[in-house]
């Protein structure tokens, strides 16, 4: 079964108007005068319509006026409420309006820096089509919720509350006959309520699975057709899509079924008024004037109350969807709390460091390692030794399950992770380019670079000479994950935003393997400049990279097995002999 948002979120989502405490008071006194202005409407009208119809003297707000008299002025009293009202209703509007979008905004931003301090493994854990939807699907409807409901909400509410006074203040007896009904509108409102959230929550699941399907067929749409894969894909579509629409349906249902109902409770309300107004005014005439008021006033609710009514359906639904973005902003993330991490002047150690996946998957098994500063390390293996998981840990992506890791002597787990991201430059062996210009993708880790630095770190990564052939240059559009370069030029252009960065650790995964020969020298220039006085961890599937090494070390099964210069482990004829003798490092 569905879970029904608590009333924390409630509480949650109101605690963002607190910085804008002035901005709401101020909508708040606008929908004040539209709901004093609309139940004034309800006080002249039965008097305006009794002088009319008889000229007899009419009591109004406790003076006698002569009918004549009478008809001159509430005309011109009714021009001055409208005219109040209508200001009022402009102002109300357009501050509530910018209350909410301000919120959403503020919300929006707390919800996507959440996103960005989460570790891989919370990815890892889910779809990126999941998370696409909780941004292009349950973010509009908590938008509504906050904008467009919650103008209803102090809007209508007020004049209901307002028109409730009236009807009570014109006739107390009428008003108690009349809207008995009103408590009895709560049960079938309630009962639509609780349907309503499991119903949202289920869709928006259902949505959820739709998306990250849609997304991982498209971003692999290659794979589908070679193996033509396109009709299963289509089926698996139409059955999820199938699953959508049904949740949707019942939603449709529930919400269409609440105003409807509503509106035919009170105007039960209403007709049972008439049918007890029309016996009292036959047997005291007198009482006519007050009974065109309560009716003015009654009436005057049906449309505040069935704007509600509609509100209510859209406003649990966003409950729904903001249950599931606070859920995913709940995740707990590594604080970015520690000591300054200064460049690493000494050595990188790692003592008994092990580390183990969210799944239970234990990755690293106790390796032990000193890296000395200046020095170049290759790490060498079977896939699945456990290289790339040590990059994580050195990164912060992964936190250690036992031993540790030192910087310079100081425990990596006391040092702040953003300051030790700020003395490492990571080249993955897929080059890792955005959607936007060069400039844009060398700033990423500095972005104050001036365009001179810019251009020298080009030139350190023998990446300047093809971005000054570009049409833009530095401003030139590189596609969507750099589709618009070849494999050397984007390669090149993340070198250079490592030389940027000047790290004193590099990590490198083996940035060449996958470039033609041409390409591989052009990149394999701009690696020797960049390694050139900085201790680098190098993952090894090259033996020029492997034979040049200072250290070589050997990591099978999560552990170091063997460690030394290429000569040294040639002659131990061990672990790294056989690895040589397998191709598991390529000439």
């Amino acid at each position: 079964m569905a879970p029904r948002p608590s009333p924390h979120v409630y509480r949650r989502l109101l605690g963002y108007l607190r910085p804008y405490r002035l901005l709401l008071a101020a909508g708040v006194g606008a929908s004040v005068a539209a709901a004093i202005a609309t139940s004034a409407y309800a006080w002249v009208v039965g008097p305006l319509l009794r002088a009319l119809l008889t000229h007899e003297p009419v009591t109004v707000a406790g003076v006698s006026l002569p009918g004549d008299a009478l008809l001159k002025r509430l005309p011109l009293l009714v021009v001055a409420v409208a005219i109040v009202k209508a200001t009022a209703q402009f102002l109300q509007g357009g501050l509530m309006q910018r209350l909410g979008q301000r919120v959403m905004a503020d919300l929006r931003g707390f919800l996507y820096g959440r996103l960005l301090g989460q570790p891989p493994a919370f990815f890892e854990r889910r779809h990126s089509g999941e998370l696409l939807a909780r941004f292009t699907a349950d973010v509009p409807l908590v938008e509504f919720s906050v904008t467009q409901a919650l103008t209803s909400y102090v809007k209508d509410g007020l004049q209901i509350i307002a028109l409730l006074v009236t009807c009570f203040l014109i006739d107390k007896t009428l008003f108690l006959f009349t809207f008995v009904v009103v408590p009895v509108t709560v049960l079938p409102i309630n009962r639509f309520a609780r349907s309503l959230k499991k119903v949202a929550t289920r869709s928006q699941e259902r949505l959820g699975s739709l998306t990250a399907l849609t997304a991982e067929q498209l971003q692999n749409l290659p794979v589908v057709q070679a193996f033509r894969g396109q009709p299963r894909a289509l089926e698996a579509f139409e059955v999820e899509a199938d699953k959508y629409l049904g949740e949707m349906r019942r939603s449709l249902f529930l919400r269409g079924a609440v105003s409807p109902t509503v509106e035919l409770l009170g105007i039960a309300g209403v007709a049972m008024a008439v049918a007890w107004g029309a016996r009292a005014v036959a047997a005291d005439p007198a009482l006519a004037g007050r009974l065109l008021s309560f009716m003015a006033a009654a009436l005057l609710l049906y449309q505040p109350v069935k704007s509600l009514s509609g509100t209510l359906s859209q406003v649990l639904t966003g409950m729904a969807a903001a249950e599931r973005l606070f859920a995913m902003a709940d995740e707990p993330s590594a604080p970015d709390v520690g000591d300054a991490a200064g460049p690493l002047s000494r050595e990188l150690r790692l003592e008994g460091v092990r580390a183990t996946y969210a799944d239970g998957r234990e990755a690293l098994r106790g390796v032990d390692l000193v890296v000395p500063a200046g020095a170049r390390v290759a790490l060498v293996g079977p896939s699945g030794a456990g290289k790339t998981t040590l990059f994580s840990v050195l990164l912060g992506f992964l936190p250690t399950s036992g031993g540790q890791v030192l910087w310079d002597g100081a425990p990596l787990t006391a040092l702040q992770p953003s300051s030790v991201r700020g003395q490492v430059a990571w080249v993955p062996q897929e080059p890792v380019l955005f959607s936007g210009t060069v400039r844009h993708n060398l700033r990423l880790g500095r972005p104050e670079a001036t365009d001179e630095e810019l251009w020298e770190a080009l030139r350190l990564a023998h990446a300047d000479d093809f971005v000054r052939s570009l049409p833009g240059g530095l401003d030139e559009l590189v596609g969507e994950r750099g589709g618009r370069l070849s494999g050397g030029q984007r390669q090149r252009l993340v070198l250079a935003r490592a030389f940027l960065c000047r790290p004193s650790l590099l990590l490198l995964d083996e940035p060449t393997s996958a470039l033609d020969a041409a390409s591989e020298a052009a990149v394999g220039e701009g690696l020797v400049a960049l390694m050139k006085g900085r201790t680098v961890l190098v993952i090894a599937h090259r033996l020029s990279t492997v034979r040049d090494a200072d250290l070589i070390a050997v990591v099978e099964a999560g552990r170091v097995v063997e460690a030394g210069t290429h000569a040294e482990l040639l002659a131990l004829r061990g672990r790294y002999t056989q690895l040589l003798g397998e191709g598991a490092v390529a000439a």
